[in-house]
This record gives C-alpha cells, sequence and structure tokens, in this order.
C-alpha cells in the first residue's frame, strides 16, 4: 500500500507539473521595455526592439524616417507628397505625366488632351469648360500646403491584455489652400507597429506584417471631385459627355540617405525641408527592387506597374554595401465605406512606381464619390530572419472604425494547433510513464533491500 500512495504521489506531481509548465513556457510575454519614444528637435523617435522609427513633431506632414537599430548608418525616408486628381480618357493608362502642371490650368490641359482623343467637335462646349473650369479647385493638393496634427502615441493590447504594439495618427486639421477646406479633418494617416508578428486577412490572401513594420491606413472621407462638378455643369446628354474615367492618385517620394558622416537630426531636417544632401549623400548609390528587376535612381528614367510578391504588391528599397533592406508594400484592393447605406465595397488599387532622379510611387486610386476610402500601405525593413518568423497574433482590423487604436478583442492569440498539442500531450505522457517506471524500480529495490 505504502508503495502504491507513493507511486500515485509522483504520479500526481508530474501531471500537475506538466499542467503548469506548458501554458507558462507557450505563452508567457515580456511588455517591460518592449519600445522607447523620445521627443528630439521636433522630431517624435520610436524604438522597438528591431527598428527605430521617426516623425516629425513640429511642422507636421505626414512623413516617416526609419532604420534598422543595428545599421542606424542607413535611414529609409517615405514622405506623402499629395492627392491628385486625374481624368483618364478610356484609352489612356495611367502615367504620372498625366499628373499636369497646375500653372498651366486645368482647362488647357484637359482640352489638349480631349483635342487628341477626338473628343470635342462641337465649338458650342468650348465656352461651358471655360466657365466650368474657375468653379473647379486644383488638380493637386499637396500635403505641404495643410497643417496636420500629429496625435499622442498610444499603446496596443491584445484580448488577453497583452501589450502587442503602438499607434498613432496624423490628421489634416486645416488647408491653407481655401479650395480644399472640404479636406479638412477627412484626411487621416492611421499608423500601427507591432512588436511581434501578426496575422492578417487580406481578401483571398493570408498576410503577415512583421515586427520590423509600420503598417498605415490612408482614409480619405468626402472628396469633392473636380469630375462631377464639371459632369454636372456641362447638362450634356450621356453619348455627348467625354469618355473619362477620373482617379484619385496617392504620392509619396522615397529616398535613402547615409548618415556615416553627417549630424542625424540634421539629415532628418533636410529630407523634411526637401533640401537636397551633400558630400557623402551624394556617392550613396540607391537601388530599386520589383521581383528580379533592379533599377539605380539617378540612372534611368523609368515608370512601371508595381507587381506583387506573395500577394502584396512590393518594391526594396536597397542601398550601396548595405545589408538591410527597405521596402514598400501595398493592399492591392482599397475598402469603401458607404456612409448612406452602412455597407462596405472594395475596389482594385494599382501602384506605379518612377524611378528617375528621386524615386517616386503613385497609388492610383478608382472613383469613390462622396464615400469614405480606407487603404493600407506600409513601410519596413526586410531580411530572411524577420520573414521566418512565426506570427503570435491574428489582427481583425475593424473596417467602419475611425478609432487611432484598434479595440483590444480585434487582436487575438494565436492558439496552439491541434497538432502541436498532441504532439506535447505525448511528450508529456511518455515523461509520465518514465517517471513512474523509474520511481517503481527503485520502490522495489528498496523493498528488496529490506528498506
Amino acid at each position: 500500500m505504502m508503495i502504491r500512495s507513493k507511486i500515485v504521489t509522483a504520479i500526481t506531481i508530474v501531471m500537475l507539473t506538466s499542467l503548469i509548465t506548458l501554458p507558462m513556457s507557450y505563452g508567457q510575454t515580456i511588455d517591460e521595455g518592449r519600445y522607447r519614444i523620445k521627443e528630439e528637435d521636433g522630431w517624435r523617435i520610436v524604438r522597438t526592439d528591431v527598428f527605430t522609427v521617426a516623425v516629425p513633431s513640429t511642422e507636421t506632414i505626414p512623413m516617416f524616417i526609419w532604420w534598422h537599430n543595428d545599421d542606424d548608418s542607413t535611414l529609409y525616408v517615405a514622405k506623402y507628397e499629395g492627392l491628385a486628381e486625374a481624368w483618364l480618357f478610356t484609352s489612356e493608362q495611367f502615367s504620372h505625366s498625366d499628373l499636369f502642371d497646375d500653372m498651366k490650368g486645368f482647362k488647357n490641359e484637359f482640352m489638349v488632351r480631349a483635342h487628341s482623343h477626338g473628343w470635342i467637335e462641337n465649338p458650342e462646349i468650348v465656352p461651358k469648360i471655360n466657365e466650368v473650369s474657375r468653379s473647379l479647385h486644383p488638380f493637386f493638393f499637396p500635403f505641404s500646403q495643410g497643417k496636420w496634427e500629429l496625435t499622442p502615441i498610444q499603446e496596443i493590447k491584445a484580448k488577453d491584455g497583452t501589450l502587442v504594439g503602438l499607434a498613432f495618427a496624423f490628421i489634416l486639421t486645416e488647408s491653407t489652400d481655401p479650395s480644399f477646406e472640404f479636406a479638412e479633418e477627412n484626411i487621416m494617416i492611421r499608423n500601427k507597429i507591432f512588436f511581434d508578428p501578426v496575422k492578417m486577412q487580406v481578401e483571398e490572401n493570408e498576410i503577415i506584417l512583421s515586427k520590423a513594420e509600420l503598417k498605415s491606413d490612408i482614409i480619405i472621407s468626402n472628396w469633392e471631385w473636380n469630375y462631377d462638378a464639371f459632369i454636372g455643369a456641362l447638362e450634356e446628354p450621356t453619348d455627348s459627355l467625354p469618355e473619362i474615367t477620373p482617379k484619385l492618385v496617392l504620392s509619396a517620394k522615397f529616398n535613402v540617405r547615409s548618415v556615416s558622416e553627417g549630424n542625424l537630426i540634421d539629415i532628418m531636417n533636410e529630407e523634411r525641408d526637401d533640401i537636397s544632401g551633400i558630400g557623402d549623400q551624394d556617392s550613396l548609390e540607391v537601388m530599386v527592387r520589383v521581383r528580379e528587376r533592379i533599377m539605380v535612381v539617378g540612372k534611368i528614367d523609368k515608370e512601371d506597374e508595381i507587381s506583387s510578391t506573395n500577394g502584396l504588391p512590393k518594391l526594396e528599397i536597397l542601398a550601396e554595401g548595405r545589408t538591410v533592406v527597405g521596402f514598400f508594400r501595398f493592399d492591392p484592393r482599397a475598402t469603401i465605406i458607404y456612409e448612406d447605406q452602412d455597407t462596405t465595397g472594395s475596389v482594385e488599387v494599382k501602384g506605379v512606381s518612377w524611378v528617375a532622379n528621386d524615386l517616386k510611387t503613385f497609388l492610383v486610386y478608382p472613383y469613390f464619390g462622396g464615400n469614405t476610402l480606407l487603404h493600407d500601405p506600409s513601410i519596413g525593413i526586410s531580411s530572411p530572419e524577420l520573414e521566418s518568423e512565426v506570427p503570435k497574433y491574428i489582427f481583425n482590423l475593424p473596417i467602419g472604425s475611425r478609432e487611432i487604436v484598434p479595440p483590444s478583442q480585434s487582436i487575438i492569440p494565436i492558439e496552439m494547433v491541434p497538432f502541436f498539442e498532441l504532439v506535447m500531450e505525448a511528450v508529456i505522457f511518455v515523461m509520465i510513464v518514465v517517471t513512474v517506471i523509474a520511481f517503481t524500480k527503485k520502490m522495489k529495490i528498496e523493498v528488496l533491500n529490506g528498506v
């Protein structure tokens, strides 16, 4: 009886130990010290355990400068320049050359292109175009002509209460051009950084956000289209109106800067103020890779569509002699939130890169009327080690929400898959059996020895 009691006690201890150690070894997280935020000379700098992101906190414009913590000699820069309304005739594909200069006049550019496409044949329509053009806002809204609010950086927590990331936003609060007052409080760039890899479902693609990635949500509401004013004012039969498709184009400028010979803050200010760098920057060769194609900035003038890699259109930004790779990628579809019907839909998004003296990208959004468009590009750094990490959370973006910090219930810890649980149970069972056998043998030896 005594031996049997000891065996039962041993089994109980092993089983209790297995129940205690399994969840702790799998789910234990350390929140303390996962990030650091500091304010320095008009910049808010956020450091995680992998990379650092800086955004301007004074004279704020929506831009990001980021670098790997192990290689702070190379800065990657992304600056959103503005929104342009482009009118394409049905036979045209989008090109950055279609983003004509406002100084030449919206009416003049449209008239030239309309004539070249053989549309304007009735001379009576020309005076109407002249009249309509006076009521249109400028073709391009430069973000530098707006005043932006940088919101406080707030913590993101998962459903289980774990600290998983940070969130903040740029919000357009005022336009210095009265023509774009309608955009005030209607353009937001919402941003998230996760401390661990997170899995998202984007249409049919399963996307992994790495822990060295900043994901943005571009939110545009109540846009007043020149196209609507133009079509409404002409008052012509449908078959006599131009066959044109309006697009809204978000342009962004990218750069890579070397800080081996310069002060980090000075270089960041140069980028914010569009001041060309000097010295070591001039010798830094910057390359762009889209799939297997590599183009050198400053040595080519080429525009091309950004093609998909693993489900998302992506371009990589490489600097000569550097091992770290910066990237820009985006969801090939945007969500449209229909305010009146309280429903959502989606539209295709095309990305175009233009490599010349600078690197620029253009995200081309189809016409979405007065509804709300939500689209998510992201920037970051990549490496084989980062890309091989397994996601720890599932993030379900709340589509209709305008909250800067996502609700905790939308971020769910990934549970162990059944196969892994079976393996662990088998290992625990073997441990119990081995322990019991060893304990039994020891008891038998003690009895035989007369103990």
